[in-house]
Formats: structure tokens, sequence, C-alpha cells
């Protein structure tokens, strides 16, 4: 710049002394043709040049000031121009020290990320690649130059890859999934996305973008979905019933299918809206339950067993519901989960045990007492140590066998022919004629604690004939009878001895004697007549079926 100022300088220079040159020839031409005036012309006209020169002098002089001071401003322009060329020289230079550092800057970035970092033309013609293209690939930056970089995607992902490409000219975004290959020769999957650079005039022909791994992403994706299918699986083939709660809406995210065979409602009346469920609790164990939502919430393990109504029959169930809380990566409790299992049956059955543990300590304690009672009304009859223990082992005996009786059956009661053909069953089978014991009567249910007694009465009446009545005589026969009389609530039981040795009274009572006539008649409230007939010994006893000699079933 400072030189175009010195060259238009000079030039206005030699236009004003090639105008001054011109006058001055041009005076010359004209002296010389008025060279034969009058010398008075001569020196007028020579007085008007010299005026005429004097004034160009003069013109000359300020034209010269003129010039100096344009030198001079041209000289200050140019010193200007030399100093603001050595700061945009050093400016540029500073900026192209900076897009240096930037760009190295870039690389350090683009290598140290772990995508796979590119840049492209429009079209997909790559302008470089990242150190870490290099390191997955095993392609230089320079061969994945322009499509040099397809030579490591899928063979059956090209096409695809580069319609993509194709698409993504129109719409200004490169988004598509395929195969590449590693260095050890293996594929995996990648999402390479891409987008044009944007400057200041719109998007710019420049394209960057990355290609991420994400085999890892769908092998998670897929090992989820399996996941979800198994859990789902296992969910609905379940008696147990399966529930996700959110921690934070508190609502039901997921609920089993065995939620309805147990509730007795469907789920969808539940998923949308705790407090149906809530209402399904039994009232005396609501509250307490819904004290320990709170506590699962919290993070808290929560293990409760609690009462249901269910709404379709109002049948009362037990639930065992454990819940526990899902973290996420952080410590957060995101969800409750929980099981809820159907324990009617095991709290029935827990509840049959302790009636049953009540009942054998009951047992324990009447059999005690018998024994007891057997021991001392045995010890009055008087005679022998050994008549004492001969006549206390047979009662025994009688009484264990009362008890086997009922323990085949599980304590559960016995039918009155079964106790009669079992108790007289040993004294039936001594002789050749079966038919010397003869049981008839309907069908009647005896309760545990009723079998025993008719067990012992009958055992009584059964030694006392096989000792001394029709028993001891090989035409004797005993038959027992039993009938229901009055309303149907009246149980009669009838023995008659017959064809044994004439009968005297005895002359004192012993204990088979009280058993019979006041044993039974205490316990059931009974009626009770021993009659020693001549013929045969007779006992009738005659007791309401209320007082638990019949087993309702």
């Amino acid at each position: 710049m400072a030189a175009k100022l010195r060259s238009d300088r000079d030039g206005r220079w030699r236009a004003v002394a090639e105008a001054l040159q011109a006058k001055l020839d041009s005076a010359e031409r004209e002296l010389a043709r008025l060279g034969g005036v009058r010398l008075e012309g001569r020196l007028a006209t020579a007085e008007a040049r010299h005026a005429a020169v004097t004034t160009l002098a003069e013109e000359l002089h300020v034209a010269n000031d003129e010039l100096r001071a344009q030198r001079e401003e041209l000289t200050r322009a140019n010193d200007g121009l030399a100093r603001a060329n050595q700061q945009l020289e050093r400016r540029v230079a500073e900026r192209t020290a900076e897009l240096a550092d930037a760009n190295a800057m870039l690389r350090a970035a683009t290598d140290t990320m772990p995508h796979l970092v590119w840049s492209s033309h429009p079209g997909g013609a790559w302008l470089d690649a990242n150190r870490r293209w290099t390191e997955h690939t095993g392609q230089t930056a320079e061969k994945a130059a322009g499509f040099g970089w397809l030579d490591p995607v899928h063979p059956d992902d090209r096409d695809r890859v580069l319609e993509a490409w194709r698409v993504a000219a129109a719409n200004g975004e490169l988004w598509v999934e395929h195969r590449l290959r590693g260095r050890d020769g293996t594929y995996e999957r990648f999402e390479t996305r891409g987008l044009p650079l944007q400057g200041r005039e719109g998007a710019s022909k420049l394209w960057f973008g990355t290609s991420t791994n994400v085999e890892q992403a769908r092998r998670a994706e897929v090992a989820l979905r399996e996941s979800e299918a198994r859990f789902r699986d296992f969910a609905e083939a379940t008696a147990d019933v399966l529930w996700v709660v959110d921690a934070e809406t508190q609502r039901l995210e997921y609920l089993s299918p065995a939620f309805e065979a147990v509730w007795g409602t469907p789920r969808t009346e539940v998923m949308d809206d705790l407090g149906r469920w809530a209402g399904m609790l039994h009232p005396e164990d609501r509250a307490r339950v819904l004290e320990a939502l709170p506590t699962a919430l919290a993070g808290g393990r929560v293990d409760t067993e609690y009462r249901i109504v269910r709404p379709a029959d109002g049948q009362v169930r037990w639930v065992r519901d454990v819940g526990f809380p899902v973290r996420d990566a952080e410590g957060r409790v995101r969800r409750v989960a929980g099981l809820a299992r159907d324990v009617t049956a095991r709290k029935e059955a827990e509840a049959g045990q302790r009636l049953l543990l009540r009942e054998l300590n009951h047992r324990v304690k009447n059999t005690l007492a018998s024994v007891q009672s057997i021991a001392a009304q045995t010890a009055r009859v008087g005679g022998t140590a050994a008549d004492f223990r001969a006549a206390f082992q047979a009662r025994l005996a009688a009484l264990a066998a009362a008890h086997d009786l009922l323990t085949q059956e599980a304590w559960q009661g016995i039918p009155l022919a079964e106790v009669a053909r079992r108790t007289l069953a040993p004294h039936g089978a001594r002789e050749a004629r079966a038919d010397r014991v003869s049981t008839d009567g309907p069908e009647v249910w005896l309760r545990p604690e009723a079998a025993i007694a008719l067990h012992l009465a009958l055992h009584e009446l059964a030694t006392n004939a096989a000792k001394y009545g029709a028993l001891s005589a090989p035409s004797g026969r005993v038959e027992v009878s039993w009938q229901i009389t009055g309303q149907g609530d009246l149980l009669e039981v009838h023995w008659r001895e017959r064809g044994g040795p004439p009968v005297r009274p005895p002359a004192r009572r012993g204990f088979g004697s009280r058993l019979l006539e006041r044993g039974l008649v205490h316990q059931f409230r009974a009626e009770a007549e021993l009659i020693f007939a001549p013929a045969g010994v007779e006992y009738r006893l005659r007791a309401p079926l209320s007082a638990g000699l019949k087993r309702s079933g």
C-alpha cells in the first residue's frame, strides 16, 4: 500500500512539471512570433509575460507546498499502514497459533474419546478419522479416507449405510446401525450418527460424526428382555402373588395373575388404586398392615401376615406378604417389590395342631385320671396282690385298646358298631361258633371320649360274662343292640346275656358295677340300669346324643 501511495505522488509531480514546461514553450513561441513588433509592445508583452511567469512561479510555489504537505501526509499514512500491517501480521500469527492449538486439542479430545470420530464430505466421503478408529478396526485414517471406511463395514450392511447417507443429505442428519469389523475379525454392532457443521452462513460442506459400539448395550437389551420374559413366565406360573410398586408414586407397576386366585378379584381393579386393595384387608389387620408400608418405602424389609376378605364370596383368607426395596445404582429406593402367599391352609393346620395339642393335653390328663380311678377302684375290691395286678392290667389293656381304636381314626371319633365289634371280638372267637356274640344297630358315631367310656363299659361286661356269665358256658350268648329313640335325640344301648349259669346278685359292688351304674351316668347325663336276672345279666344305657355320643358328619 505504501508503494502505491509513492507511485501516485510521483505521478502528480511529473504532471505539474510537464504543465509548466508546456507554458514556457508556449511563451517562447509567442515571443518569436512577435519579434517584429515595436519595442514598446515587446516591453509590454515582456512585462505581461513576466507577470505571468511570476504568477506561475507563485502557483508552482503553492503547488510545491501542497505537494510537500501531501508528501508528509503520505509519509504519516505510510508509517501508520506499516504499523497496521505489523499488527495484522502479528494477529494472523497469533490466530494461526491458536487455531493450531485448537486443532491439536480437538485431535487429542477426539483421540481420547471412546467413540470412533470422523469428518466427511456430504455423501459420506471421509476426510479424517480419530485414533480410536484405527485402534478398533486396524485401518489407518489415510486408508479410511474417501470411501475406504466401508471396508470394515459388514458386507450385508454396506448398501444400507450408503442409503442412510443419501437420506442424510436430504434431512440433514445421519443415523444408522450396522456391524463393524474389529482387529480380531469379529463384527460388533455400532450406531453411527453425523451432522453437518453449522457456520455463520448456514450449513457447510463438512460433516462430523461418531460411531459408537452398542454391542454390549444390545446384548444387555436382549438379556433384559429375556430376563423380563423369564420373570413373567415365573410370575404367571407361580401360585405366589408377585407385586411391584413405584416408590415415588406408590402405584402398582406389576401384579401377577395369582392375585386373582387368592384375592378373588380381577387385577385391573387394584392396579390403579391401592385403596381397593387396602379395602380388602380384614378390619382387625388393616391398620397394622398399612403402618408397615412406609417401612418398605423407606428401604426396610417387611414380613407380615394378615387376613383378607374376598369381595366375591366374603371368604377370609390368610396371606403372608414379604416386601423388600429395589434400589438403583446410587442406592436410592426406586421400587418396592414383594411376594404374597396364601397361607390359609398352614394357618388352619397350625390351628388344628394347637387344638390337637390342647386335646392331647386334655386326654393325657383324662387318661391319667382314668388310670388312677381304675387303680383305686380295683384296689377296693380286695384280694391278693396277684388278683389286683391281674385285674388292673386287664383294665389298663382295655383302656389301651380303646386308645388304639381312636388312634386308627386319628382321634376323630369311631362308629359304635366298630367299638362293639372290636371290644367283643376276642370273646366271640374263642369257640368254633363265631355267633356267640352278636351286635346290631343303626350307624352312630361316637366322639373320642364317648368311645373310650363305652369301650371300657363293654369290656367290663364282657370280662364278667367270660368269668361268671353267659360266655363262661359253651351254649351262652351275648347280644348287644342299640337304637335311636324319642325325637331322634336319644341313644339306647342294651346288653343281654342268655344261656349261661344262673345269675345271682353279687355280694358287693366292684369297679365294673360302679363304672356301669355311675361313671357313664355322670359323664353323659345318662340313665343306666344293671340287672342281675336269673336268666342272664342285662344292662341298659340311655344317653342324649347332644351329650357327645354322636359325631356330626
